[in-house]
C-alpha cells in the first residue's frame, strides 16, 4: 500500500546554511500583527479546560503544552491508564475495532468530530462571509499556527505555513530551493514515496544529484550517523538538502535527527524532515535539533481530520525558499499597470486562499489533546507497547520481527512478516477475521501495526492470535482485500 526577513531581501543560494545570527523578529512580529486573536464569547471554537470530552475532567492540565510534557495527574492519581482509558472511551471506532493503524490515518475523538461540527454549524446559520464567521476563520488560523507550532516544539507562529498534509509541505520547500545541476540532494532507503518521489524529480527535471543511503531496521543509531555521514563525503556536488523522516514509515526506526542536522549543517547543507510519523507520536523540538524544515499532517499520530497539515521553515531561510504555487500573499504589492513586488520574508506567501476553517477547528482540538496529554507520556505508552508486541509476536513461529529491538531507535510502529504468507492478504485477514486494522508494507512484505497511546496490550494478542490462525489454517483467496485497488495504483513500494 502507498499511503501513499524583510520585503526585497535578495534571494540566497541554496548552497550552505543560513546563518542564525541573521534571524530577526521580522516574519514573527508581520504574522502576529496580522493573526491578533481577541477573546471571543461565539463561534465555532472557544477557549475550554482540557478534559476527556465525555466529563473526565483533566485539573491542571489546561494550557500545558511543554515539549516533553509530564505524567498529569487525576484527583492525585498518576494520569497513565486513566488518561488512556478516557482517550478510548471517547473513540467510537475503538469500540468496534482494534485499531492499530494512525500510522495512516487515526481514529477521531467526538471532541474532534464536534469541534469540526461547530464550525459549519455556525457557516450553516451565518454564511461563511460575515463578519462574524470571518472573524472566527482569523481566530481559527492564529489558534492554528501557535497549537503546531507547540507541537513542533516551540515554533513561532510566523514560522508555521497552512498546508493540506505532509506531502505539500515537502514539495513546497524541494521545490523553492532553486535545485539544479552541482547540487546533491541526500536521502534514505527507507523514506514514504512523498519523501523520495520529489527527490527523484528534482533529479530528472533539474539534474541534481541524488545519493540514497541505504539502512537497515536493526541498524543503531551510531551506524544511522556513520552511514549519513559517508554519504555526504561521498558526494560529487555541493550538498544542498538531507530529506528524510524522523521515523521510518516502514519499519519504525526512529533516526538520530540532531545528530544527522548537526553533520548536515557542518557541510554546509539543510535538512528537510518528513514528520508524517512523529506529529502526535513523540516530543519535537525544532529548536533544539536545528532543524530548517519540518513537515507535518493532522490526521495520523495527532488524530485529527484528514486534509490539513502544517510546514515549519526556520525564519531566516523563508526568504530562501521560493512558493511554487502562488496567488495574493506571494505578492509584497503589485498594481495594474506592471508594477510588482514578490513577498519575502512572510510564511504566509506559501499559502494560497482558501482556508478549510472546519479542518483547522478539529485540528486545534486534535492537538491540543496530545499536547494535554504529554508527548513524552504518549511516547513512553505507545514504545512500551512496542516492546510488548515484540515479545508476543516473537513467540508466534513463523514470524520475524522487522522493527528495531533496542530502545534508542524503537518507535510505536512496530512491523512484522510471516513466512509464505503475502503481507496484504495477512493484513486483510485481520481487518476480516478479527477487526484489526493496521495495513501492510510492499517493500519489506511486511504488517505494520501502529501502536498508540490508546491501544492497549488486549489489542496486541487480537491481532497476534488471528496471526497464528493465518498460519494454522491459511488465508482464503476470496477474502476482500483491505483497501481498494484505487488506493494502491501506482509504482513504487
Amino acid at each position: 500500500m502507498r499511503s501513499r526577513g524583510p520585503r526585497g531581501t535578495p534571494r540566497a543560494s541554496c548552497r550552505g546554511r543560513g546563518s542564525s545570527s541573521s534571524r530577526g523578529s521580522t516574519a514573527r512580529s508581520s504574522i502576529s500583527a496580522r493573526t491578533s486573536s481577541p477573546e471571543r464569547s461565539s463561534g465555532s471554537w472557544r477557549p475550554r479546560p482540557a478534559s476527556s470530552g465525555m466529563g473526565v475532567a483533566v485539573p491542571g492540565c489546561a494550557g500545558r503544552s511543554g515539549v516533553g510534557g509530564s505524567r498529569m495527574t487525576v484527583g492525585g492519581i498518576g494520569a497513565g491508564e486513566t488518561r488512556w482509558s478516557a482517550w478510548r472511551e471517547q473513540t467510537p471506532a475503538l469500540r468496534q475495532y482494534a485499531y492499530m493503524n494512525s500510522g495512516f490515518s487515526g481514529p477521531s475523538r467526538l471532541a474532534v468530530h464536534e469541534a469540526v461540527r461547530r464550525r459549519l454549524d455556525l457557516e450553516l446559520a451565518h454564511g461563511a462571509t460575515t463578519r462574524r464567521a470571518l472573524d472566527d476563520r482569523q481566530e481559527l488560523v492564529t489558534h492554528y499556527r501557535d497549537t503546531m507550532g507547540r507541537v513542533l516544539g516551540g515554533a513561532s507562529p510566523g514560522e508555521i505555513a497552512v498546508t493540506g498534509n505532509t506531502t505539500e509541505g515537502i514539495n513546497i520547500v524541494v521545490n523553492g530551493l532553486g535545485l539544479g545541476p552541482g547540487d546533491c540532494v541526500v536521502t534514505t532507503s527507507v523514506e514514504h514515496g512523498s519523501g523520495i518521489v520529489p527527490a527523484y524529480v528534482q533529479r530528472e527535471r533539474r539534474g541534481c544529484e541524488l545519493v540514497i543511503v541505504p539502512l537497515g531496521a536493526q541498524d543503531s543509531a551510531r551506524e544511522v550517523t556513520e552511514a549519513l555521514i559517508a554519504a555526504l563525503d561521498r558526494a560529487r556536488g555541493r550538498l544542498a538538502l538531507v530529506i528524510l523522516s524522523e521515523i521510518a514509515y516502514s519499519t519504525g526506526q526512529l533516526l538520530p535527527l540532531g545528530a544527522i542536522v548537526e553533520e548536515t549543517h557542518r557541510r554546509g547543507g539543510l535538512v528537510l524532515v518528513d514528520g508524517a510519523q512523529t506529529a502526535g507520536h513523540l516530543p519535537i523540538d525544532v529548536r533544539a535539533s536545528e532543524v530548517d524544515f519540518y513537515a507535518i499532517p493532522s490526521h495520523k499520530w495527532l488524530c485529527g481530520p484528514e486534509g490539513l497539515g502544517a510546514l515549519y521553515v526556520r525564519e531566516d531561510l523563508i526568504p530562501r525558499v521560493e512558493p511554487v504555487k502562488v496567488a495574493g500573499r506571494a505578492a509584497a504589492s503589485y498594481d495594474f499597470e506592471g508594477s510588482f513586488e514578490a513577498e519575502r520574508g512572510l510564511i504566509t506567501k506559501y499559502e494560497l486562499t482558501t482556508t478549510p476553517t472546519a479542518l483547522i477547528a478539529g485540528t486545534i482540538e486534535a492537538a491540543q489533546w496530545f499536547l494535554d496529554s504529554g508527548p513524552a507520556a504518549v511516547f513512553e505508552r505507545a514504545t512500551s507497547l512496542s516492546r510488548y508486541a515484540q515479545d508476543r509476536f516473537e513467540r508466534v513461529d513463523g514470524v520475524r520481527v522487522l522493527s528495531p529491538r533496542d530502545d534508542a531507535t524503537r518507535s510505536g510502529l512496530f512491523c512484522f512478516t510471516v513466512d509464505g504468507l503475502d503481507a496484504a492478504q495477512v493484513n486483510a485477514w485481520l481487518q476480516h477475521e478479527s477487526r484489526v486494522v493496521c495495513r501492510s508494507v510492499e517493500q519489506f512484505n511486511s504488517v505494520r501495526l501502529s501502536l498508540h497511546a490508546f491501544n492497549t496490550h488486549a489489542d496486541i494478542d487480537r491481532a497476534a492470535s488471528s496471526v497464528e490462525r493465518a498460519i494454522r489454517e491459511g488465508i482464503p483467496d476470496d477474502i476482500e482485500p483491505a483497501y481498494p485497488p484505487q488506493l494502491v495504483a501506482g509504482g513504487g513500494p
